[in-house]
């Protein structure tokens, strides 16, 4: 018997939908990605240049080397201040000079709250310091560290250096140099 149909069956229809719709629905599902590695991506570029920010600061006022307590979340440390504070100078851009370091710290701390979502509510994982080994604090170090931290993207970090155990809704960035 000779097959005369020059169309298709509906077997063959629905099976190129059903194709057809699970190949959109995997495009779907990576462009959901994208956009959070996108977003993690603008967070993690926001909190480098918030970092060398900072340690233009203390370059070009060493003195404020004196601020940074071995203890990160000492409640005299000017950049834990800084960071919970809700006090700002009313113009950045022309500090007054009697108050020069604390307002160039405040000031800096506002644009923290601004670009790094949540930074204030992880003010605990955030810190400036001398330091003489990685991700601890000391007086007698020659380096100086500075960590940022703020809420990840959907209450998720996407670093892939995350042990098991650890808490994935902060990320961090650490940077150290010499002054």
């Amino acid at each position: 018997m000779k097959h005369l149909g020059k169309g298709f069956s509906l077997l063959e229809v629905l099976v190129t939908i059903l194709l057809t719709a699970i190949g959109i629905l995997g495009m779907v599902a990576m462009q959901g990605h994208a956009i959070s590695h996108t977003q993690d991506s603008i967070q993690r570029t926001h909190a480098v240049m918030l970092a060398n920010d900072l340690i233009e600061i203390i370059r070009a006022r060493p003195s404020v080397l004196e601020g940074l307590q071995a203890d990160p979340n000492d409640p005299d440390s000017p950049f834990f201040q800084a960071l919970a504070s809700e006090q700002v100078p009313e113009n950045c851009l022309e500090l007054d000079t009697d108050n020069l370091t604390t307002d160039q710290v405040a000031c800096w701390a506002e644009k923290v709250k601004r670009y790094l979502p949540g930074a204030e509510t992880v003010a605990d994982s955030f810190y400036a310091c001398i330091s003489t080994t990685p991700g601890t604090c000391d007086a007698d170090g020659a380096v100086v560290e500075v960590q940022m931290a703020w809420e990840g993207v959907g209450e998720e970090c996407l670093r892939p250096d995350l042990e098991e155990g650890d808490d994935d809704s902060v990320c961090t960035y650490r940077f150290r140099t010499q002054i």
